[in-house]
């Protein structure tokens, strides 16, 4: 899969180039912790720390689930339900919400699906700006990307 492009399409390039330094970064890096299949939460807390340094004026969080002070609620499915994002970037307390990330690994047997309409909801509900589905190489396949899509609508 060619993840370079998919993130170079991305309809603002600053956020599509961070995200992608980012990964490069977690591969150059942290090639280990893929490796060794370590869980999707310290994976996604790496990325999150590579991120960071491309919004610096921004909250770069792992599981963030506030909206101001309530939980964060979207409908993804037939009731609203708390969700706990992977990876957010956004402004703590506001409404300023840049980009929503879904972390899989190809060790973890779930479909996209869930994932996909969960980063929808933010989109419409919470106002993310930009929302990406990405799935990791483990084990063998530590350091690709066997899926990374823009979610738009």
């Amino acid at each position: 899969m060619n993840y370079e492009k998919v993130l170079a399409d991305c309809e603002d390039t600053l956020v599509g180039t961070a995200v992608l330094n980012a990964i490069n970064l977690l591969f150059e890096r942290d090639t280990q912790l893929l490796a060794v299949n370590a869980s999707e939460r310290s994976i996604a807390a790496k990325l999150a720390q590579y991120l960071q340094p491309h919004f610096p004026n921004l909250h770069v969080d792992v599981e963030y689930n506030r909206m101001g002070d309530a939980p964060k609620k979207v409908t993804w499915s037939e009731k609203p339900d708390e969700v706990y994002p992977d990876i957010i970037v956004h402004i703590r307390t506001t409404n300023t919400n840049i980009l929503a990330i879904e972390l899989k690994k190809d060790s973890n047997p779930e479909k996209k699906e869930r994932d996909i309409l969960k980063l929808r909801a933010y989109r419409h509900e919470l106002g993310y700006a930009h929302a990406l589905f990405i799935r990791l190489g483990v084990g063998k396949d530590s350091g690709t990307v066997s899926e990374c899509e823009w979610i738009m609508h």
